[in-house]
Parts: C-alpha cells; structure tokens; sequence
C-alpha cells in the first residue's frame, strides 16, 4: 500500500504493518489505522503515522528508553480489548510533545499507547499510577536514568571487588 504523508512524501507499506486501533487516540477518535516509523538515526524516537490522514503523525517513544522503570499496570479489561493474552506481546508506547525549545519536550506518561505486537490491535489506556505525569520532562528523565545505571553498576563494581579480596 502508498501511503502520502506532508513530513516523509510517498511511503509503501505493507497491510501486516498497519496497526489498529479501534477507539483511535485521545482527541483522534475518528482515525484508527496507524503504522510505526523509525527513523534511520538511531534515535530512539519513532514516529505513529495514520494510514488515513498523511496529515497526522505523531512522535513517540517507548517509555523505558528514557526511564529507568516505567511500572504501567495494564487492566484485564484493557488487555481483553486488544486480545492480549502474554505481557511478552504487549509494547508499549509514549506521546511526545516537542515545543519551540526541543530541550523543554515532554513524553505523556498518562496515557501511554500499548500495542499488542501478535496482532496489531493497540489501546491508548489511562494509567492510574500517580507518578505518571502528562507532561514528564524527557531529558530530566534521562538523566535521572543515567545516574541510576551508574549507581547499579557501581554497586556491581564494588561487589566484585570485595568478592575478590
């Protein structure tokens, strides 16, 4: 399938990579079928692209490549909706907003995007975790990511050490 898109031109597409989503997102209720993008910088950002609408596009992220932990409970009823049935299936997503400054971008930790990989059924959930914010600064947490894998593999370190004394 060629899909027109304003950011990336004319793109093909395979159906298998079409992802659905049934209810459609928060504020896009009307557009359901969308397909990942990555980009070919190695950047851990993606980019959500409606099949039906080359217009909207949305940048994303998966939550743990900005974060250290990212405890997302999924319901039975939201998991029952996109048949999710093992949690190896289900990936998950964040929505990133990029204001004028990219320094000040934020990813919407509220209402992450869980895409069930076995059959391309996804579901923006609500999570009910207090910690998740709708605006979490990305860089902020990217730092305090980078310093927690430090204070892991310190600890590693300093075990080894005193295993070899």
């Amino acid at each position: 399938m060629n899909l027109s898109t304003s950011r990336f031109g004319k793109i093909s597409i395979a159906d298998e990579e079409i992802i659905t989503f049934d209810e459609g997102l928060l504020g896009f209720e009307d557009y359901h079928r969308y397909v990942v993008l990555n980009t070919d910088d190695g950047s851990p950002f993606r980019w959500l692209q409606c099949v039906d609408d080359g217009n909207l596009a949305f940048v994303i992220i998966e939550p743990l490549s900005f974060m250290f932990e990212y405890d997302l409970e999924i319901s039975d009823s939201d998991a029952e909706f996109i048949a999710l049935k093992r949690a190896e299936d289900a990936v998950l997503y964040v929505i990133v907003s990029i204001p004028q400054n990219p320094k000040d971008m934020t990813a919407n930790l509220q209402g992450p995007l869980v895409i069930n990989a076995a059959n391309r059924h996804g579901r923006q959930i609500i999570s009910s975790n207090s910690r998740h914010s709708v605006k979490a600064r990305i860089l902020d947490e990217m730092e305090k990511r980078a310093a927690k894998l430090k204070e892991v593999q310190d600890s590693l370190e300093s075990d080894q050490k005193d295993g070899e004394g």
